[in-house]
């Protein structure tokens, strides 16, 4: 595993010396002591008749010397030392601070989100150790830990749990609508099924978006910046009486995109959203809180971003053909297809809260009953340029539409014990429906007759490599562009899906000696999909012969039962310091290959983790510095992998895998007043322990010859997504600038560092998928009055323009060829925050 040394050279200078005292500290960094060490605003034992306001005695003196008659100057009291605040998490169900919490957590908060121009979820992952996500409008990837959802295939789900201000949600797509008026952000890594169910085998996001308030408060951005970029963003706390308060907010945003079209004249990965939520709070009595929350988003996006990347040159010149710009550099921000395609994606959220104070119950004290109720339904319209090329060629249209309805019943609260220092517990009850429709139609278009007589379409059919223009035939056929007919033809794949989940938890913490606790979870769940498939060829069958399409009708079913055990231990080294142990077991649910065409192995097999994890939640420095560590190794069963078939996205059980690292977050406020740290570091190894099966990459089956099934040996290699090391360092310097006005202005400058290490992009493990390491630098300036009522932002993402890719994958027509995604370029933003 390489680290650069630039990331142990950041991270010790910041690590180095917590075991020296806060003097030895103070006089490492200049700080002034009082010579008798007097606490701050007490006067000293010296002459007490001498003071500032008796006069000064008239013996000589030269400047700068002190004489016995002298006054004793008073030592200017210390500045106090800063601290850092207390962050509460929801991570067990329960508000708690960071610091007590036994599980490995990093926060994202409102203000961090707001100064740093995040938008989207690609740019959470740069603040978080151990963390992929990427911001596709038609299906965002969400990695932690190496485990990695790939949900083009809407029949898998996805591994990272996704909580919605308590609302359990289903699909990742509902993210990018939600990412408005946030509160904060929490990234739970490992699995979380004992209290967050199925499907939470790599971790959980909670996103918690701003509460209504009893008193008028909000905040209001609108920021402004390159490729067209406009947002606005509104949040307000409305108090309607004493007990009733609400909280409107809404978000409308605009981007020219980063991909330029040449062929088409517009932008790719343009977008325009416009997204509105309504929470209403009231304390109907003094026991009983109710809660109401609406949210409705609608998006459209010019899509995809595609590049080709490594073309083989008959299948370049081919596509130059069509289009003389036409090229296969996936960094410059250029592409050239034919098909106007878009995402057009409408999200809307309905759930209501409860919670009710029972305070005491059967022996129980502090007892909360919650209730959680909610629905939740997204719809994506679709459409794509498969071939990424100005030649009419593969056209896939998808139509996706999912609901859910979720209740959650949950009793918090503490209970005595026969020895020890008592329990606290969570218990509770929940309940899971969703329905999903899918129906994907594939279309070849008027371009398929003269691509099947080029040597590019030569080589897709299988024969021998050629390089084009090595005969007078392929220089010709490339040339000139044979008229095709509109052969009507495709295959239609409609999938729809049911399913109902149940399962009851509880998780118990016991205080059994001073300082230790135990902590006892389990979970048990049901499962039951019902699901029919209906796959048919429409027009001549030119489709359904390329991509092996069988006509089928076949309904599908599966019952699966989920236990999730947790057992823990936690010590309290100091009131500072606290370390855990933890077991626990994952669980995700098996499911079907949504989209398929033909009719075997349209099933996987649920996945199943055992994972261990050894933490430190410390504080030093009187509160002046944050150092949280965690150890982890797990085991997975029968690993749910995608590949990429040229067409859609076929789900497969690996083996097994093994993941292992260890995940450090830092936080400091130096004795110097203007600085403040932070810093996080992640080193992961992902492996596949067994997987002899493993898909082969493209060269491979062409090697492999037509009437062999190849596969390759995958066992001991790395899992995809899953790059050794991954960091940020986040300094930030506050400058005061004196008043204007008649109010103290101030200015912060921050800075952002972000790495991730080599990583694989396609499940192959192609080399031409391997994406090097590379850095990201932001940075932003904030002016604005130090009680922070308004602030001008000035930020800047990706300021070096790196140049990487996030998605690679085979193409589906021209041989020996690749198109790919890379990330987004450097935005310079400018915004005015206000708040109040």
């Amino acid at each position: 595993m390489k680290i650069p040394r630039i990331l142990i050279c950041a991270m010790l200078c910041c690590v180095a010396g917590l075991a020296r005292g806060d003097e030895d500290w103070d006089s490492l960094f200049g700080e002034e002591t009082p010579s008798a060490a007097t606490p701050s605003g007490e006067s000293g034992e010296s002459d007490k008749s001498a003071g500032p306001d008796r006069p000064a005695s008239p013996a000589a003196r030269e400047p700068g010397s002190l004489t016995v008659a002298d006054p004793v100057p008073t030592p200017a009291p210390a500045p106090a030392r800063r601290r850092i605040e207390e962050i509460i998490v929801t991570a067990q169900k329960t508000k708690q601070t960071l610091q007590e919490v036994p599980v490995s957590v990093s926060t994202v908060d409102a203000q961090s989100l707001r100064e740093a121009g995040i938008i989207g979820p690609e740019g959470i992952e740069n603040q978080v150790p151990n963390l992929e996500m990427d911001g596709d409008p038609q299906a965002p990837n969400i990695g932690i830990r190496g485990f990695s959802t790939d949900s083009f295939n809407v029949g898998l789900e996805p591994s990272v749990g996704i909580m919605l201000d308590q609302l359990f949600i289903g699909r990742t797509e509902f993210i990018p609508d939600g990412l408005f008026d946030m509160q904060r952000v929490e990234v739970l890594r490992g699995p979380q099924g004992t209290l967050f169910g199925k499907n939470t085998i790599a971790g959980v996001l909670i996103f918690s978006s701003a509460e209504p308030t009893p008193e008028h408060e909000g905040q209001f951005l609108l920021s402004a910046g390159e490729r067209g970029l406009l947002r606005g963003e509104l949040g307000a706390s409305l108090p309607i009486g004493d007990r009733l308060s609400s909280r409107l907010a809404a978000t409308h945003w605009r981007s020219d995109g980063d991909v330029e079209n040449s062929f088409l004249q517009r932008d790719e990965l343009a977008v325009e959203q416009t997204a509105g939520r309504v929470k209403l709070r009231a304390e109907a009595t003094d026991r009983l809180a109710l809660q109401l929350s609406a949210q409705y988003s609608t998006s459209a996006h010019t899509y995809p971003g595609w590049q080709l990347y490594r073309l083989d040159p008959d299948a370049l010149a081919y596509a130059q053909g069509k289009h003389a710009a036409t090229e296969d550099d996936p960094f410059d921000q250029h592409t050239a297809f034919d098909l106007p395609a878009y995402v057009d994606r409408d999200s809307d959220l309905v759930h209501g809260l409860a919670e009710y104070d029972v305070g005491d119950l059967f022996g129980a004290s502090d007892v909360l009953f919650t209730a959680v109720l909610g629905q939740a339904g997204v719809v994506n319209d679709i459409l794509m340029d498969y071939d990424v090329s100005a030649a009419d060629l593969v056209a896939v249209k998808a139509d996706f539409d999912y609901r859910q309805q979720s209740l959650e019943l949950r009793l918090n609260g503490r209970a005595p014990t026969p020895w020890g220092g008592g329990l606290e517990f969570v218990a509770g009850l929940f309940g899971f429906a969703s329905d999903m429709d899918t129906l994907v139609n594939v279309s070849i278009g008027t371009d398929i007759t003269d691509f099947a007589l080029s040597p590019a379409g030569a080589e897709a059919l299988g024969a021998p490599d050629s390089p084009s223009g090595s005969n007078p035939l392929g220089l010709i056929l490339n040339a000139a562009s044979l008229p095709g007919p509109d052969y009507n033809d495709g295959v239609r794949s409609h999938f729809i899906q049911d399913t109902q989940s149940y399962a009851a938890f509880g998780q118990a913490t016991w205080f059994f000696a001073p300082r230790w606790a135990a902590i006892i979870g389990l979970r048990y769940g049901r499962e039951t999909k019902g699901a029919y498939l209906d796959v048919e060829s429409y027009g001549p069958g030119i489709t359904g012969a390329i991509v092996g399409a069988e006509r089928v009708q076949q309904p599908l079913a599966r019952d699966e039962e989920e236990i999730s055990p947790k057992l823990g231990l936690r010590l309290e080294l100091s009131d500072e310091i606290a370390s855990y142990f933890s077991w626990t077991r994952g669980f995700k649910s098996g499911g079907f290959n949504a989209i398929s065409f033909q009719g075997s192995n349209l099933e996987f097999r649920p996945e199943r983790a055992d994972a261990w994890e050894l933490g430190l939640k410390s504080r030093w420095l009187d509160r002046s510095l944050s150092l949280n560590a965690a150890l982890y190794y797990t085991e997975v069963t029968d690993m749910q992998v995608v590949n990429f078939n040229g067409v859609g996205f076929d789900v497969f059980n690996a083996d097994g895998a093994q993941l292992q690292g260890l995940e450090l977050d830092l936080s400091y406020l130096p004795p110097w007043q203007w600085l403040s740290l932070d810093a996080a570091l992640g080193l992961s190894e992902a492996v596949y322990q067994r997987y002899p099966n493993g898909p082969p990459t493209a060269r491979q089956a062409d090697e492999a010859g037509p009437t062999d099934s190849p596969v390759q040996d995958l066992s001991g290699r790395t899992l995809p997504r899953a790059p050794e090391v991954s960091a940020s360092f986040r300094p930030s310097i506050s400058l005061p600038l004196g008043a204007w006005f008649g109010r103290p202005l101030g200015l912060r400058i921050g800075l952002d560092a972000s790495y991730r290490g080599d990583q694989y992009l396609e499940l192959d493990l192609d080399d031409s998928s391997r994406q090097s390491a590379y850095w990201l630098y932001g940075a932003r300036m904030i002016l604005g009055p130090q009680e922070g009522s308004w602030a001008v932002i000035l930020n800047g993402s990706n300021l070096g323009d790196a140049k990487a890719l996030n998605f690679v994958a085979d193409h589906n027509l021209y041989a020996h060829s690749y198109f790919s995604n890379q990330i987004p370029p450097r935005l310079i933003s400018l915004s005015y925050s206000l708040q109040w």
